[in-house]
């Protein structure tokens, strides 16, 4: 017999099989993890003894370190800046107590949110900067905290520092988390706003508050504080005396983040960004304060501030002494005490003024960024050369250089007529002149020599926005960024540009359109006398193609024809140099009098200059003539005393023909007012559009004899006719054309439809006619047409009775009632003449039965 085994306990024993795997399970794991921490930690130990092992010591933070002094020089030696130490000589220490909480705060914010609880390190920033990384596949972020920031820039060495490598990166690491763990927060913090750059040559907190605003740290307010903090990040690119837009945007995400992480609410946010700055001057011992400040710009972007300041630099630059002097004098005189028949420009509302001067080869020679450095009420620090404004018309010459490049020719006609394009938001654009005049068909050579804004806003429409932008570009303008949200104003200038680009881009046409950057920097070399750079002496690149050398010649054969200009300036107008030197240049006025331009050159020289007033107040009526165009020919003049007068040369390409000066066509025969104009090789007009017609006329000219006007009213008129396009214009001129219409019938007056040329005397209006014949008489002098219809006055249903021509008087056709009902009807004669002139004459009349002729 078989036994059935118990159901329960094949569970049971089941149930203690599992738990026994389970513990073993268990126990294994935890084996697993006591041996994976065991390892790394040794890992770790033995990774931090490898790159601990030669680590500075952390005390030396705070330290400095010595540095040699660096030289700026003019062209000529003489010294115009030394280059001290800012770790050195510009810096002051400031206690932590002494820093002002909301600018601790912005710093933490902006630099490091978990400053004060991480450990020297943030591994989730660590973690976040290698993703960043692997996926740009370079170096795009560094993850780095306050404390690594202050190792990387006190600790480590300027080799190391600039090293990107992951092994720097973890002795960075190990040394903040040494660092930290020896000094509190508030000692790092107070070590790290005392050594951080902020530009400006200012390094630490208390030198950024005297750069910057001529106060101590304690002193700043609450908009200042936060100005500052965001610095650090970029210190030259955000230097707010030359990119005020760029420190403003860094200070608003600085105060988001504050307002992020609690520090300040979005209203506290908010007051703080609205709240106005004022920059205060600190007097330095310097010459050329705003062009020497241009140069260390340059350096610190080339070389960076250890570099700059600690290597002993020996800097020649550009410029002459003498020039700059001049330039200053100049610009100063007229500002402050105006000059011969001229009142003082700030006598109407004009505070001051920017000048640059290029040699040929782009060599800056002077830059006055303004006309007093140490001037704070007219923020005199700021440099207003390299301060983008509106240039009005003198961006006009790129605008015609691209419509060049496209096919146009100086005797390509722009009509200077009234014209409206759609703004997109349910307005309309209606640019108009300065004079508020309209002056018809108009040659590119007059229409940009003269400044008149509706061709040049009707050649950007021909030309595109974007090619134009592309090709202000590619001749100097570093502004102008964002094509897509420039318009048709962009032509008479609604963009910002910098006076020192637009001048560079005057330069580049003076030199056949090859551009060449601003040059500042003759020379650099070290300490051990070792030349680190010189200038390139490349003749640059062409920038407008293939025929560039031809068109920029044209460019500047308009814009130094003095004949031309007179007819809107006048003579002896500031473009004019008093001794006859030709000079090509063009003035520029922004809306509301805000900026006054003129820009232009010689063989020898280019000068750019802009008055206005830097906080952007208007002027009072200081247009580019009698403001910046008074300090421009001054300074020409002043330069070229004594030097040979040299005119622009035209290269080879370039042809002459005889055109007609109305229409820009061929000057034929009948032209009636013929002239010299330049074209590139190829492109001149083939045909004469201005011709000689004879037309017989009647009476007072007014229309066209034709073959009914009696002999003794008809008379033969030549006139010289313009194209159908000019026709108007002509007549406005005083230049007759030829009538279009024929004279009426002589008769017409009477009020006879028709007059003597289409007339039915026989049957007469209103009266009765009966079939089944009636005889119609009358002329048509003409081929002609005579139909019939019923009712008096209708609107189809004609009927043709008969066809001839040249009746003079008798039968012209006979109408069969026999089909025609009793009732009005109207007789419609239509004589065509051999001129094709259709006149015609409606007799209405009653039909009645048959009992007699009609006749």
């Amino acid at each position: 017999m078989q036994v059935k085994p118990n159901s329960g306990s094949i569970y049971w024993r089941g149930f203690i099989a599992l738990i026994r795997f389970l513990w073993r399970l268990c126990l294994a794991f935890v084996k697993l993890t006591i041996v994976a921490t065991i390892l790394t930690a040794l890992a770790v130990f033995v990774v931090y003894r490898h790159y601990s092992r030669d680590l500075p010591d952390p005390a030396q933070i705070g330290r400095h370190r010595p540095a040699e002094t660096g030289y700026i020089y003019a062209r000529d030696g003489t010294l115009l800046y030394e280059l001290i130490d800012p770790l050195s000589g510009r810096r002051t220490v400031v206690p932590f107590e002494r820093i002002p909480r909301i600018l601790i705060d912005a710093t933490v914010a902006v630099e490091d949110a978990g400053f004060w609880t991480n450990p020297g390190v943030d591994l989730r920033g660590i973690l976040r900067a290698l993703i960043l990384n692997y996926q740009a596949g370079e170096v795009v972020s560094g993850g780095s905290t306050i404390t690594q920031q202050l190792v990387r820039n006190v600790l480590l060495s300027p080799d190391e520092r600039d090293d990107l490598s992951l092994d720097r990166k973890l002795r960075e690491a190990i040394l903040a988390i040494e660092v930290s763990r020896r000094y509190s927060k508030e000692q790092i913090l107070g070590v790290y706003l005392n050594e951080v750059y902020y530009g400006n040559q200012a390094y630490g907190i208390e030198a950024a508050a005297q750069s910057y605003f001529g106060k101590h740290v304690w002193e700043l307010s609450a908009g200042e504080a936060t100005l500052l903090a965001g610095l650090p990040q970029s210190p030259t690119t955000l230097n707010p005396l030359h990119n005020f837009a760029g420190a403003k945007q860094r200070q608003r995400t600085t105060l988001d983040l504050m307002v992020k992480y609690g520090y300040l609410t979005a209203t506290e946010a908010q007051e703080i960004f609205e709240e106005p700055l004022r920059f205060a001057p600190i007097a330095r011992d310097i010459t050329a304060p705003h062009f020497v400040f241009y140069v260390i710009r340059l350096l610190e972007e080339r070389y960076g501030p250890e570099t700059l300041y600690r290597s002993g630099l020996r800097v020649v630059t550009t410029l002459d002494p003498q020039w700059q002097a001049e330039a200053e004098r100049i610009a100063r005189q007229w500002i402050r005490e105006g000059g011969p028949g001229y009142t003082p420009l700030r006598d109407r509302n004009a505070t001051n003024a920017g000048v640059v001067m290029l040699t040929p080869d782009a060599q800056i020679i002077a830059m006055v960024g303004s006309i007093d450095y140490n001037d704070p009420t007219i923020d005199g620090q700021v440099n207003v050369t390299l301060a983008p404004r509106q240039p009005g018309s003198a961006l006009k010459p790129v605008v015609y250089a691209a419509a060049l490049q496209r096919g146009w020719t100086p005797a390509t006609i722009i009509w200077d007529t009234p014209v409206t394009y759609p703004a997109g938001d349910g307005t309309v654009y209606a640019p108009r002149n300065y004079d508020n005049a309209f002056h018809g068909p108009q040659r590119l050579r007059m229409a940009l020599a003269n400044s008149l804004n509706i061709p040049a806003v009707r050649t950007l429409e021909y030309v595109g926005i974007e090619n134009f932008v592309s090709l202000a570009h590619r001749m100097g303008i570093t502004t102008l960024n964002d094509p897509q949200r420039y318009g048709l104003p962009l032509a008479l200038g609604a963009g910002e540009v910098r006076l020192l680009d637009l001048t560079a881009v005057y330069n580049t046409l003076r030199n056949g359109g090859r551009y060449r950057p601003p040059a500042a920097i003759l020379k650099i070399t070290n300490a051990r006398g070792e030349t680190l750079e010189t200038l390139n002496d490349t003749p640059g690149r062409q920038t407008l193609g293939e025929r560039g050398e031809q068109i920029a010649y044209l460019i500047t054969d308009i814009l130094s024809d003095n004949a031309a200009r007179r007819y809107m300036f006048g003579r002896n107008n500031v473009m004019e140099l008093r001794d006859g030197r030709p000079a090509a240049v063009k003035t520029g006025t922004s809306n509301e009098w805000r900026d006054s331009w003129t820009v232009g050159y010689t063989p020898d020289i280019t000068i750019g200059v802009w008055v206005g007033n830097n906080d952007n107040a208007p002027m009072q009526e200081v247009a580019g003539s009698n403001g910046a165009g008074v300090i421009w020919r001054a300074l020409m003049e002043r330069y070229h005393e004594g030097r040979p007068i040299l005119t622009f040369e035209p290269p080879d390409g370039i042809s002459e023909v005889v055109i007609c000066a109305d229409t820009g066509a061929l000057a034929g025969e009948h032209c009636p007012r013929p002239i010299s104009e330049r074209f590139i090789a190829g492109t001149e007009p083939r045909t004469s559009d201005v011709t000689i017609l004879t037309v017989r006329v009647s009476d007072d000219g007014a229309c066209l004899a034709a073959s009914y006007t009696p002999p003794e009213r008809v008379r033969q008129v030549t006139f010289v006719v313009y194209p159908p396009a000019f026709r108007d214009w002509a007549e406005s001129h005083g230049i007759p054309q030829p009538p279009q219409r024929y004279c009426p019938p002589p008769e017409a007056s009477t009020g006879r439809e028709g007059g003597i040329i289409a007339r039915i005397t026989q049957p007469i209006t209103n009266t009765t006619v009966h079939g089944p014949l009636v005889y119609v008489r009358g002329a048509a002098l003409g081929v002609y047409a005579l139909e019939i219809a019923p009712g008096r006055s209708p609107q189809g249903g004609w009927r043709t009775i008969a066809r001839g021509e040249a009746i003079q008087e008798g039968m012209l056709g006979i109408w069969q009632t026999g089909d025609d009902a009793p009732g009005e009807y109207t007789l419609r004669l239509r004589v065509t003449t051999r001129e094709g002139i259709l006149l015609e004459q409606h007799v209405w009349v009653r039909l009645e039965g048959e009992a007699g002729s009609g006749n």
